[in-house]
């Protein structure tokens, strides 16, 4: 059921726009302003205050889920929280709208598309490199989560990343916390979809620095990840077609993504995963 789930929401994720009700955003972001509200987490909070806000919606999913395991229901709802969680559209329209703008040769447009992906982020990374961090955070991390722990593992992960965000953004005192949380949620992931672009792009290049980063835990997840994508990828500098390094990096991810369920198919057959 795993695999159909993957299938069906990524098919149907590529070929058709997704309203706000199918948007893990939409829910996180009440849920937060919920939080919030609540005035439960403040600078006196202990951790598993945060702890208990992000496992009740989890357990919940879980055992209701449950509760029609192994029939077409659970294939229906695993699939429909799924499709929820995976993809982000907003990221999708800006990368459209920068191919567009290069197209018609605007560069201060692209200029412009290239600050709104960063999402306020102050690292000198490049437009290419964060749509590659982007297609971790919003579909290779969901999956993988998807992948071994079901509809509840991604609606944890989902729910951490985006509730880092929104701490982050708002400065409240529960974004350390939720930051130290997703950190511990991205660290077998993002060396997983790292080894993929090593078996995907240039392994001999990108082998020793993701074996460099493969111990180390106190490296940033966004870091490894785009550390290794340069070395599995090498791009030729192009100053005439600003286009070449998003759309080679974008071609990496996504042969990643097939890479992965290719994966989890043959572990599927295997037995491995349900």
């Amino acid at each position: 059921m795993t695999l159909i789930s993957l299938l069906l929401v990524l098919l149907v994720e590529r070929v058709t726009t997704k309203s706000r009700y199918w948007q893990a955003e939409f829910y996180s972001t009440k849920y937060a302003t919920t939080i919030e509200s609540s005035k439960w987490l403040n600078s006196s909070s202990k951790s598993w205050a945060l702890i208990i806000f992000i496992l009740l919606p989890v357990l919940i999913s879980y055992f209701v889920i449950q509760e029609f395991t192994g029939g077409l229901v659970e294939l229906v709802l695993s699939t429909a929280v799924l499709m929820i969680c995976v993809g982000c559209p907003n990221v999708r329209a800006t990368y459209k709208c920068f191919l567009e703008a290069a197209n018609r040769g605007d560069l201060q447009a692209c200029s412009m598309y290239e600050e709104q992906i960063k999402n306020g982020a102050q690292d000198q990374t490049s437009f290419g490199q964060n749509l590659v961090w982007q297609n971790y955070r919003h579909y290779t991390a969901v999956i993988l989560w998807f992948a071994v722990f079901g509809a509840a593992g991604a609606i944890l992960y989902v729910l951490v990343r985006d509730l880092e965000s929104h701490f982050s953004k708002q400065n409240t005192a529960a974004a350390p916390q939720a930051q130290l949380m997703l950190n511990i949620l991205d660290w077998l992931p993002v060396r997983i979809t790292a080894f993929g672009f090593l078996v995907i792009g240039h392994f001999s290049n990108a082998f020793s620095t993701w074996l460099g980063y493969l111990p180390d835990p106190a490296v940033p997840a966004k870091t490894l990840l785009l550390e290794v994508s340069k070395k599995a990828e090498e791009i030729e500098p192009d100053e005439n077609d600003c286009t070449e390094e998003p759309c080679t990096l974008v071609r990496l991810a996504k042969r990643n993504v097939m890479f992965l369920l290719v994966a989890i198919a043959i572990l599927t057959l295997s037995g491995w995963i349900n």
